[in-house]
């Protein structure tokens, strides 16, 4: 099986949403491809469509993202490892993203609840797997844009595992809280590795806090004002 992974975290290996992703790639028992979004020269979508009119799916422009357009339409699964920005995908992923445009026609046509979708990737025919982290303690009214774009991109079966604690993943002192949540993206990725998706539980579990909000307020505060008092020191 081809796995791409789509990092789009500025710090690259060093990224808290990249540590679930690994753990998800270890329960689906695969070896991925890794695409550092922060390291691509991407210019952005021009909307010349020449993609749908002219060149049968293929970009006019030539720079990073051609080749992984070419990636992700041989990759079996697309993982995309995201962190969230201003509630939404960072500027040099989100270049990737609308580039993304080439994958669809022109053509649309309406779905069960009546609502529009282009013929393509639109459909869900390419596996796809959003892991995102945020910093703030709710997954409703951080992921809500980024998970409505994705599952619009790549059909309502993409699977969304949205941390909003993800601050938690960057102290050594909170380990003995995320390694469970850690267990339970790996094994996340064995049940999509067994059913194409996360069951209706496991996501609950996913999608609900590590610790409770004021509780993860103080603790972020207090890494932070320590990471604080150590650059006045510096």
């Amino acid at each position: 099986m081809k796995v791409l992974v789509i990092n789009a975290s500025a710090n690259r290996e060093r990224s808290a949403t990249l540590r679930l992703t690994k753990a998800f790639l270890e329960g689906l028992g695969e070896e991925a491809e890794f695409i550092n979004t922060i390291d691509l020269k991407v210019n952005p979508c021009r909307a010349c469509y020449a993609c749908w009119f002219r060149t049968n799916g293929q970009c006019v422009q030539q720079d990073d993202a051609t080749e992984v357009m070419e990636k992700i339409r041989r990759a079996d699964v697309q993982i995309w490892s995201v962190p969230l920005y201003a509630y939404g995908a960072p500027s040099h992923c989100k270049a990737l993203m609308d580039r993304t445009l080439c994958f669809n026609s022109p053509k649309m046509y309406l779905d069960g609840r009546g609502l529009a979708h282009h013929y393509g990737y639109e459909d869900g025919s390419k596996k796809t797997v959003l892991i995102a982290t945020a910093g703030l303690p709710n997954v409703k009214g951080n992921f809500d844009g980024l998970v409505f774009q994705m599952k619009r991109m790549y059909g309502e079966n993409t699977a969304a595992i949205c941390c909003a604690e993800g601050s938690l993943f960057m102290s050594p002192e909170t380990e003995a809280v995320v390694a469970p949540y850690l267990e339970s993206v790996r094994k996340a990725g064995r049940e999509y590795a067994e059913t194409g998706r996360v069951s209706d539980e496991l996501q609950s579990y996913l999608d609900a806090l590590l610790v409770p909000a004021d509780e993860y307020v103080r603790t972020v505060n207090g890494i932070f004002e320590n990471l604080m008092n150590q650059g006045k020191g510096a």
